[in-house]
């Protein structure tokens, strides 16, 4: 090899090596915005779904506490605590219906899309204050219960589990259940939050409580009146 040979390729090797560093830098790195913009996607889907089909469509997130005490998960399904979501949709009418009788138990549940999760090392946050314009994704007073797998639940299989939820409706409004004894549809502007700051170690058919870790945090706001969903970074 020549000297200007033997330049040129270490020359190449340098250029390699400054495109190359970005991807060794974030190859360990949890992106919770790339996890929120891929919910965004699955949030806009169920919006078109509800308005298409005209069908309540429901996007649900399994919890790790609702009502003061734990969500109890079989072994197969405790993965999904935190860190999954699906689509639901409402096969029987609720137009009929008032607003507060438009609630989950009157409502038969089939799946528009299966479990989609987060990526490792990424939560949703149930530790945010609560409030009824809130999805944390706890709506902890929620009594309403929802199917683990696709189809109707069967004696010895998984028993439906509370679940935060986020309806959309025919009119592609966004809706979220009150706190309270008795909770129903409101559209008041759900938040959803995601986290890579913190850790949820498994505690036998449940999630312990939340070690902190470095990380970030997103928001997803979903805007009520319009269906619009939205990133935010705080």
């Amino acid at each position: 090899f020549t000297l200007i040979e033997l330049l040129v390729v270490i020359a190449i090797i340098g250029v390699l090596f400054v495109v190359a560093m970005p991807v060794f830098e974030n190859a360990g790195r949890k992106d919770p915005t790339r996890a929120a913009y891929q919910l965004m996607t699955t949030l806009r889907l169920a919006r078109q779904h509800a308005i298409n089909k005209r069908q309540f469509t429901a996007v649900v997130f399994p919890v790790r506490a609702h009502n003061g005490g734990v969500v109890s998960y079989g072994a197969e399904d405790l993965d999904k605590c935190l860190r999954s979501y699906a689509v639901l949709a409402v096969t029987n009418r609720m137009d009929g219906l008032l607003r507060k009788e438009q609630t989950p138990d009157k409502m038969d549940f089939i799946y528009v899309s299966d479990w989609k999760y987060l990526p490792p090392g990424i939560y949703f946050d149930d530790e945010k204050l609560a409030t009824s314009t809130i999805l944390m994704p706890t709506n902890v007073l929620s009594k309403y219960s929802y199917p683990l797998r696709p189809g109707v639940a069967t004696p010895g299989g998984p028993a439906p589990v509370p679940m935060a939820m986020l309806m959309f409706k025919p009119n592609g409004r966004a809706y979220q259940l009150t706190t309270g004894a008795d909770p129903y549809l409101v559209d008041q502007d759900p938040h959803i939050h995601l986290t890579s700051a913190k850790y949820y170690e498994k505690a036998g058919t449940t999630l312990d409580g939340p070690k902190a870790i470095p990380g970030s945090n997103v928001t997803i706001m979903v805007r009520a009146k319009s269906g619009q969903v939205v990133f935010r970074d705080k």
